[in-house]
C-alpha cells in the first residue's frame, strides 16, 4: 500500500514538473474562449467563417456568416453552382451548426 502512494506522489511531482515553465494561454484562443461563452452565435459565426477561409481574406467572395441559436445563414455572391455548393457543404459540417440556410446567389461575374 505505501509503494503505491509513493508512486502516486511521484507520478504527481512528474506531472507538475512538465507543466513548469509553460506559457499562459495564447491571447487568441482565450478570445475565442471568452466570445464563446459571452455570444455562442457570433462564435458560431466565426468558426463557419474560419472553416469557409473567409477570416483569413483568403475568398474572393463577399460571403457573409451569421448565425442564431444554432442556425447558420450565408449571404453573399459566389461565382458558380459548384462555390455555393462547397460553401453549403463546409458551412454545415461545422461542430455546433444545427441548420442552414443559404441565401448565396450564383453571378458568374463574381
Amino acid at each position: 500500500m505505501k509503494n503505491i502512494q509513493i508512486l502516486s506522489i511521484v507520478s504527481i511531482a512528474f506531472l507538475l514538473a512538465a507543466c513548469e515553465g509553460q506559457s499562459s494561454l495564447d491571447p487568441i484562443v482565450a478570445q475565442d474562449l471568452a466570445v464563446e461563452r459571452i455570444d455562442p452565435d457570433a462564435a458560431l459565426a466565426r468558426k463557419v467563417e474560419k472553416a469557409l477561409g473567409i477570416d483569413t481574406g483568403a475568398l474572393p467572395y463577399g460571403v457573409e456568416v451569421t448565425a442564431s441559436g444554432g442556425k447558420v445563414e450565408l449571404w453573399g455572391m459566389v461565382d458558380s453552382t459548384a462555390a455555393r455548393k462547397r460553401f453549403e457543404l463546409i458551412s454545415a459540417g461545422v461542430v455546433g451548426v444545427k441548420s442552414l440556410v443559404s441565401h448565396l446567389a450564383v453571378d458568374p461575374g463574381a
